[in-house]
């Protein structure tokens, strides 16, 4: 009888034991990711990484929206859908008029009012990144270089200020390369004196191969950070300055048949048949 009551007491010793440790436990700490993007056309967009966390997506939806009007207060026409990106559920709440554009265009974001809505569904922990269009700014503070921040309760929320210095010179920079291009293709195979001809493939090349280093698709930001286009303009725009690229290909495919020509030497010809004409192309 003795040993029985003894088992029963250690045992009942270890289970009192395992449910001290059990509850002891400090809680879990409920982590959330928000993206911030402001768009060259003056919009924003807010995306809201906490789907799994929340109980429907009904509760992200509401939450991404509240975020969204606590970062952009006044903004009007919020919208609101959920996605996948990755594989990883979220929220993205799209606004059309986050700032004002123009020559510098100033931004100031208080987190304070996000952070606390955060706070309130149990989020303890929150990253949050900042996107900019390509045009040069500067943004304060950014103690970790890489516009990141974290909304943690209990620590003060950063106010964030940006200024957009935006330079519509650049896209008028990388929009000749184009205009180059088309000038290249076009005297290469309509001149009638190769000697002019194969440098001017060569210069429609030359402005295809500069097109993605120089960021020719990027510089269209410009022109909408600084006011001058918005819209479907704002992204035909963006879009004209890549169309080096396709420009040089047959350029570069004409330069391949000038180099195998002058590799091969002229062909062998009857004697009626008359000596072809130093054209560009079209001997």
């Amino acid at each position: 009888m003795c040993f029985r009551r003894l088992a029963a007491v250690a045992i009942s010793l270890i289970s009192l034991a395992l449910l001290a440790g059990c509850g002891g436990a400090p809680p879990r700490q409920q982590r959330a990711r928000v993206e911030v993007v402001l768009l060259a056309g003056g919009g924003a967009r807010v995306d809201l990484y906490a789907a799994g966390r929340l109980r429907s997506d009904a509760d992200v939806r509401a939450l991404a929206r509240r975020i969204a009007g606590a970062l952009f207060p006044g903004a009007e026409g919020i919208r609101v859908r959920t996605g996948k990106d990755r594989g990883a559920p979220f929220a993205r709440a799209e606004i059309d008029r986050a700032y004002r554009t123009g020559r510098r265009p100033f931004l100031r974001i208080d987190t304070s009012g996000a952070a606390r809505e955060l706070a309130a569904r149990g989020f303890d922990d929150t990253a949050m990144k900042l996107r900019l269009p390509p045009v040069p700014a500067t943004v304060r503070p950014d103690i970790s270089g890489n516009q990141l921040w974290h909304l943690r309760e209990g620590d003060p929320a950063p106010v964030i200020g940006i200024g957009m210095r935006p330079e519509p010179a650049r896209w008028a920079g990388v929009m000749a390369l184009p205009l180059l291009g088309a000038l290249g293709v076009a005297l290469a195979f309509f001149v009638r004196r190769r000697a002019l001809a194969a440098p001017a493939a060569g210069l429609a090349v030359a402005a295809a191969l500069l097109a993605l280093p120089l960021g020719a698709g990027r510089h269209g930001a410009d022109l909408g950070v600084a006011g001058l286009l918005g819209g479907t303009a704002l992204d035909v725009a963006s879009a004209a300055p890549l169309t080096a690229l396709p420009l040089g290909m047959p350029a570069a495919m004409l330069l391949g048949a000038m180099t195998v020509r002058s590799l091969r030497g002229p062909a062998v010809r009857n004697g009626n048949e008359a000596p072809p004409r130093d054209t560009g192309v079209f001997w």
